[in-house]
C-alpha cells in the first residue's frame, strides 16, 4: 500500500472515530445521524471531555497502522483517560466491544446506540478509561500515571510496545514528570519498549499548558536533555499532519527495533535514546471552531462539552448538526443483510488481526498470562525451633533472603521484581543482591556496586514512578514488591487508591481474571526514626489504606522474622489485592517458631499461650513488632510487681477494614469474646494511629473495655525508647494502663494502683533525665531480654 493510500485510510478512520466519539457525548437517538437532529435526540445531561478525543483517535489510528504494517504486539495507554468516548469508539470499530459484549454491543447500529445512550449515564459506561473497557490497564480518572504504568508493562515482555499518549496538562504532574527517568532503568535486550506520544493541544480546563507555549527548539532541548530522541509533529507546519505523524511513527518504530536488535545481538547499548513524539494538534480539533463569537477549537473552551444546550437551544442544535455532518459518516459504512456494519475498505486496512487489536491484548486481562511464582522453602530460611524465644533477629533481612531465593527459583520465568525508591540497602533487603543487581542502562563506573543492565531491582528515588511501574508489571501478570520508608509511602497514597479502584472494578468484569497482588512493604518504621526525627514519623498510609474494601486491602503486621516470612509468602500467593507488610529493620526479639507463625497467619490473631495465664484478669495486645516488644516487656514488669495477677497476651498480625484478622465480630461477637474475654479490660498497643483500631472495634459491644495505645503525633530527634514514651506506647505506660484496668475490676485496691502508677511515672522521669544527660537509652533498656 502506498503512503497516499495509507493517509487516505487514516483520515477516513479518524473521521469515523471522531463521529462516534461526538455521538456518545450528545446523542441518545438517531446515533448514525441519518436525519437532521431534533431536540429529542439529545441526552438530557451532557457529560464528557471532547477536547482530547480527536488526539486520542488520531494516535489510535496510527498505532493500528503500525500493528498492521509490522505484525507487532502493542498496548495503548491513554493518559488523558477522560477522553473515553474516543477509546470506546475505537474499541467498537476494531470489534473488541462486540467480541466481549456480543449481546449488549453488537457490531451494528444497535451497538452504537448502546454506547451512545450509556456513555456517562447512570449504570452505564464511565466517563474515563476503566476496566470494563477491553484492553485497558489503567484507570483513567487521575492524571499522571500513564507513562510509569507503560514502563512497568513492558518489563520482561520483550515483544511488547506500549504506545502511551501523554496529555500536555498531564505532563505537568509530579508522577508524570518523574516517569521520563525510567529510560535509565529498562534494558532493551530483555524488555519491551515504550513509545511516548505527548499530545500538545495547548490547554487545560481553563488555561494554557506549559508545553503549549514552548517553541520547537525548547521542546527539543528539554527532551534531548531527558535522554530521548524527540520527533515533532505539528499541524501548523506546511506538510500534512497525517503525513508527518505516519512518518514519525515509522521512524520511532525503526529506532525501537534498531535499539533492541543491537542490544539483543550482544552490544552494550548505553544510554539508549528512545524516541518520543511531540504531537501538536488543536484542542477540540475538527469540532465546532467557534460559536457566538467565542473561539472553541484550539482553546480551553473545547475542554469538555461545547454547544452544550442542544436539547433546548436551536442555535446549539444547528451547530451540532453541522459538526456531525462534516464527518460524512454515511460515506464510511454500509450495512449487510445481517444488519452488521461494514466499514469502508480503506478503513478495514487499518483494522488489525483480531488477536493483535489493542482491545484484545491478552496481557491486559490477567488470568492465563500470570506467570506462577515458585516459592522458597521457608524451613531453610526461618529461625529454627531451637532458637530460644526472645533471641534477637532481623525481620527485613529475612524478607531479603526470601526475595533472593525467589529470584533464583524464578530466574528463567522472569516474573519477579523489586521496585525500591533508593532504599534496598537501607531497608535491610541487601541479601537480594546475592542473586541480582539494580537495573541501570546508563554508564556504570567500576566502583559502582550491584549495578547491571538487566538487574531485577528497579531503584530510583521516585515513589511515584516506581509504584506506577509496579502497577503496570502486576496487572500484566507478574509479581512485585514496593519497599519504602513508612513515612514517605503517603506520597503514593492516591496512586494506591487508583490501583485498588482498578482491581475492585475488574472483579465484576467477565473477561478479566485475577492478577498478582501489589505488595507494599513499609519499613524504617516510626518507632526507629528517632535519628531522622519528626518528619520521618508517619504511619498515615497504613490508616488510609485500611479505609478500603477488605477484599482488596490486607495489612500484615508480623511480630517477628518468622511471621514476616510467612506473610511474605502469603502476600505473593494473593490475587487482586494490595497488601501492606509492616516490618522493622532493626534487631528485635523472635517470638514464634515457623509452625506457630503459620498457625497465627491462618486467623491473623492468636493468644500466645507461652506468655499467657488461664482465666486472665486483664488482656494485653500487641499489633506491630516494636510495640509487641514493649507489650511483652510490660508483661514481664507487671508480673514482677503483681505476681498473682493473671494476664492473657494476644498478638494481632492482620488488619482489614472489617476487623482484626478473620474475627467477624460484627456478626459473631462471641469470636471477640473468645479471644479478648467477655468482661476483662484490654490494653491494645498498636503501631499506627489509635483511631485506626478504634474504628475497627467501635461496633463491638465490648469496645468500651479497650484502651487503645498508638502513635499520638508526638516525636522528634530523640532516643528509640523515648519515641514510645512520647506516644504512650512504652512498657511503663502499658503497666499504668493495666493497673488502672485491674483497679477498675477490683483485682487490686487503690493503694496498689497509686503505688504502681507512681512507680512507673518516676521511671519515666528518671529515663528522661538519663537520656538528657547521656544522649542514649540505658543499657538495660537497649539489651532487654524476655524471660517467662
Amino acid at each position: 500500500m502506498s503512503q497516499q493510500q495509507e493517509i487516505s485510510a487514516l483520515k477516513k478512520f479518524v473521521r469515523a472515530t471522531n463521529f462516534l466519539a461526538t455521538s456518545q457525548i450528545y446523542l441518545k437517538k438517531n446515533v448514525l445521524h441519518k436525519r437532521a437532529l431534533a431536540h429529542t435526540d439529545i441526552k438530557p445531561r451532557l457529560l464528557g471531555h471532547w477536547g482530547t478525543c480527536p488526539g486520542i483517535n488520531f494516535v489510535y489510528a496510527n498505532v493500528n497502522r503500525l500493528i498492521v504494517k509490522n505484525n507487532r504486539s502493542f498496548v495503548y495507554l491513554v493518559g488523558p483517560g477522560h477522553g473515553f468516548p474516543a477509546v470506546q469508539a475505537n474499541l467498537f470499530m476494531e470489534g473488541s466491544l462486540s467480541h466481549y459484549y456480543p449481546d449488549v454491543i453488537p457490531y451494528n447500529e444497535e451497538g452504537i446506540t448502546d454506547i451512545c445512550q450509556k456513555f456517562s449515564a447512570a449504570y452505564g459506561y464511565p466517563s474515563h478509561a476503566n476496566p470494563e473497557a477491553p484492553g485497558q490497564i489503567l484507570e483513567g480518572g487521575e492524571l499522571g500515571y500513564s507513562l510509569s504504568v507503560a514502563w512497568g508493562a513492558v518489563l520482561d515482555n520483550p515483544d511488547l510496545i506500549a504506545a502511551c499518549l501523554v496529555g500536555d496538562g498531564e505532563s505537568e504532574t509530579g508522577p508524570l514528570a518523574a516517569s521520563w527517568y525510567a529510560n535509565r532503568l529498562v534494558d532493551p535486550a530483555t524488555n519491551g519498549a515504550v513509545l511516548p506520544i505527548v499530545h500538545i493541544n495547548g490547554y487545560k480546563i481553563s488555561g494554557p499548558t506549559r508545553m503549549g507555549r514552548m517553541s520547537h527548539e525548547e521542546l527539543d532541548l528539554e527532551f534531548r536533555g531527558l535522554g530521548y530522541h524527540p520527533i515533532i509533529v505539528d499541524d501548523e507546519l506546511e506538510e500534512d499532519v497525517y503525513v508527518q505523524m505516519a512518518n514519525a511513527m515509522d521512524k520511532s518504530y525503526e529506532m525501537i527495533t534498531d535499539i533492541q536488535k543491537r542490544a539483543r545481538s550482544g552490544e552494550d547499548v548505553v544510554k539508549p535514546r528512545w524516541p518520543v513524539i511531540l504531537m501538536r494538534t488543536a484542542k477540540g480539533w475538527t469540532g465546532t471552531a467557534e460559536y457566538n463569537g467565542k473561539k472553541l477549537e484550539g482553546n480551553c473552551e473545547s475542554h469538555q462539552v461545547i454547544v452544550n444546550k442542544c436539547a433546548t437551544d436551536k442555535g446549539h442544535l444547528d451547530a451540532l448538526n453541522t459538526w456531525l455532518a462534516s464527518y460524512k459518516f454515511d460515506e464510511l459504512y454500509s450495512i449487510n443483510d445481517k444488519g452488521e456494519l461494514i466499514f469502508d475498505k480503506e478503513i478495514q486496512t487499518l483494522l488489525p488481526p483480531k488477536d493483535l487489536c489493542c482491545g484484545r491484548q491478552h496481557l491486559s486481562y490477567g488470568g492465563e498470562v500470570v506467570r506462577a511464582l515458585a516459592n522458597p522453602d521457608l524451613s531453610k530460611l526461618a529461625y529454627g525451633a531451637e532458637t530460644p524465644r526472645g533471641t534477637r533477629g532481623l525481620s527485613m533481612y529475612k524478607m531479603g533472603e526470601w526475595m533472593r531465593d525467589a529470584m533464583k527459583l524464578n530466574r528463567d520465568q522472569r516474573n519477579l521484581r523489586i521496585f525500591s525508591p533508593d532504599e534496598t540497602y537501607s531497608n535491610q533487603l541487601q541479601a537480594v543482591f546475592e542473586e541480582t543487581d539494580r537495573a541501570w542502562t546508563w554508564p556504570i563506573e567500576e566502583w559502582d556496586e550491584d549495578m547491571a543492565r538487566d538487574g531485577r531491582v528497579i531503584e530510583l528515588l521516585s515513589e511515584n514512578l516506581l509504584f506506577g511501574m509496579m502497577h503496570g508489571y502486576t496487572v500484566t501478570g507478574r509479581h512485585a514488591m514496593f519497599p519504602t520508608y513508612e513515612s514517605f509511602s503517603q506520597v503514593v497514597s492516591s496512586m494506591a487508591d487508583q490501583y485498588c479502584k482498578y482491581v475492585y472494578a475488574s472483579q465484576g468484569v467477565h473477561f478479566r481474571k485475577p492478577v498478582p497482588s501489589c505488595n507494599v512493604v513499609l519499613s524504617s518504621l516510626l518507632e526507629r526514626q528517632d535519628h531522622n526525627g519528626y518528619s520521618h514519623q508517619n504511619p498515615s498510609f497504613l490508616g488510609a489504606m485500611l479505609e478500603k474494601h477488605p477484599k482488596i486491602i490486607s495489612a500484615y503486621l508480623p511480630a517477628d522474622g518468622n511471621s514476616t516470612l510467612v506473610y511474605t509468602e502469603r502476600a505473593y500467593a494473593d490475587r487482586d489485592k494490595l497488601n501492606i507488610i509492616v516490618a522493622g529493620k532493626k534487631d528485635l526479639p523472635q517470638w514464634l517458631s515457623l509452625d506457630e507463625a503459620r498457625q497465627q497467619a491462618k486467623d491473623g490473631v492468636m493468644v500466645w499461650d507461652f506468655a499467657s495465664d488461664d482465666n486472665p484478669d486483664v488482656v494485653l495486645v500487641g499489633c506491630g513488632d516494636y510495640v509487641t516488644q514493649e507489650a511483652m516487656a510490660a508483661l514481664v514488669l507487671i508480673r514482677e510487681i503483681l505476681p498473682r495477677v493473671r494476664i492473657r497476651f494476644v498478638s494481632v498480625t492482620e488488619l482489614t477494614s472489617s476487623g482484626l484478622g478473620s474475627l467477624d465480630f460484627q456478626s459473631k461477637p462471641w469470636l471477640m469474646d473468645e479471644v479478648f474475654t467477655a468482661d476483662k479490660g484490654v490494653v491494645f498497643n498498636y503501631h499506627g494511629y489509635p483511631n485506626t483500631i478504634k474504628k475497627l472495634v467501635f461496633d463491638y459491644k465490648g469496645s468500651e473495655r479497650f484502651r487503645i495505645k498508638g502513635y499520638e503525633e508526638e516525636g522528634s530527634t530523640t532516643t528509640p525508647f523515648d519515641m514510645g514514651v512520647r506516644n504512650g506506647t512504652s512498657r511503663y505506660h502499658l503497666v499504668i494502663d493495666m493497673a488502672y484496668k485491674l483497679f477498675q475490676q477490683g483485682v487490686i485496691d487503690e493503694t496498689q494502683h497509686v503505688a504502681i502508677t507512681t512507680d512507673m511515672l518516676q521511671r519515666l522521669v528518671d529515663h528522661r533525665n538519663y537520656i538528657k544527660a547521656n544522649g542514649v537509652d540505658p543499657i538495660s533498656l537497649e539489651n532487654w531480654v524476655w524471660t517467662r
